[in-house]
């Protein structure tokens, strides 16, 4: 009976406990429900308020008070879609200056995730210019990254050499934000990567020149060569991109050259960026790698002979009547996929090549 009474009182506690759960998340909704009903009108004076602000209208009425979450919503909702001079308009209302001075003692917290807190709301509101270079070195990865994000409506020469040091953090959010924010400023970020990439031994190199490689400025290329007889084929293959998307012909030369790299990733990444720019007297050398042994780069030789116009596809042409299976088989599937009535070819085993002397990698 001891045990049947002991098991009897766990029942009864775990039901009232559960009891107790449901009640009072049910009694959260109904209140969450009732709060929102009588904030409703509130919540639409306010966002009518702020579209006639944003509409340059001079003569609007203050905006009624609103709890703080609902106050957030209400900006959130206004600056989903706002350029800077709608921003503009905002920061001289008083509710947002409120909200953009409460946010900022936030960031000034000792508890780091009411600093996250007011980090994520200086972003709603566009603001934080004073206060995002200095999270930048937060003790606390969620803190940087989220600043990490906001500099980069901001940039300077501070906060974009402190983002290309961010590239090396040890947290990966912290790695991956740093790099879309430097994407993002653009030529804006231009000094500090060319000022990285002419240190002696510059960390995260490749991903340095992968980003550099994505701003698209010609300035880029010099510095980006230095490293072009790197002994990392992944750094090797980043220089390559990086000239491929300067635009200009000072890389040709080191492109041609990458066409004989000892790794198949790099002469890939060589011939997707001479059949990029369009320079078509390198079709010759084009033309030699698509009987190159690693499938990839034949792919690539292909594609950019493609993409080269009547020179390409004279040497695709060319190539289907060569000795060389490998060529042959790439410049059919390549010259097949140009044609209007494309068909996607047979599958090609290695027992098919081999009379084929070339080793498949």
């Amino acid at each position: 009976m001891q045990l049947h009474d002991f098991l009897t009182g766990v029942l009864l506690a775990e039901a009232v406990i559960l009891g107790a759960g449901l009640s009072l998340i049910l009694g959260h909704a109904v209140f969450e429900r009732v709060r929102a009903a009588r904030l409703r009108p509130a919540v639409r004076v306010s966002i009518d308020t702020l579209a006639r602000v944003l509409g340059g209208d001079p003569e609007c009425p203050a905006l009624p008070r609103l709890p703080l979450d609902k106050a957030i919503e209400v900006v959130a909702q206004a600056t989903r879609s706002v350029d800077d001079v709608g921003r503009a308009r905002l920061a001289e209302l008083p509710a947002y200056a409120e909200l953009a001075q409460r946010s900022a003692r936030w960031c000034t917290s000792a508890r780091w995730p009411r600093r996250l807190q007011g980090v994520r709301l200086l972003l709603i509101l566009g603001a934080g210019e004073a206060t995002f270079p200095r999270l930048l070195d937060d003790p606390r990865p969620e803190v940087r990254s989220a600043a990490a994000a906001g500099a980069a409506n901001h940039p300077s020469p501070h906060v974009t050499a402190r983002l290309v040091r961010m590239l090396s953090d040890e947290a990966l959010a912290c790695r991956i934000t740093a790099q879309g924010a430097l994407i993002r400023m653009g030529s804006h970020a231009v000094p500090a990567l060319i000022s990285h990439l002419a240190e002696e031994a510059p960390a995260s190199l490749a991903t340095v020149l992968r980003i550099a490689s994505r701003v698209h400025d010609s300035t880029l290329t010099g510095p980006a060569l230095a490293h072009r007889h790197h002994s990392d084929p992944a750094v090797r293959a980043a220089v390559a991109q990086v000239i491929a998307s300067g635009g200009g012909t000072d890389g040709v030369e080191a492109l041609e050259g990458s066409l004989t790299d000892p790794a198949a990733a790099v002469r890939a990444t060589a011939a997707d960026g001479l059949g990029g720019m369009g320079h078509w007297p390198s079709s010759p050398l084009l033309a030699e790698r698509l009987g190159d042994p690693a499938w990839e780069v034949r792919r690539a030789a292909g594609l950019a002979l493609a993409r080269l116009g009547t020179p390409g596809q004279l040497y695709l042409q060319r190539a289907l009547h060569s000795t060389d299976r490998f060529a042959q088989d790439m410049a059919r599937q390549v010259l097949d996929r140009a044609s209007p009535g494309y068909r996607a070819p047979e599958p090609v085993t290695p027992e098919e090549f081999a009379d084929n002397k070339q080793e498949i990698t």
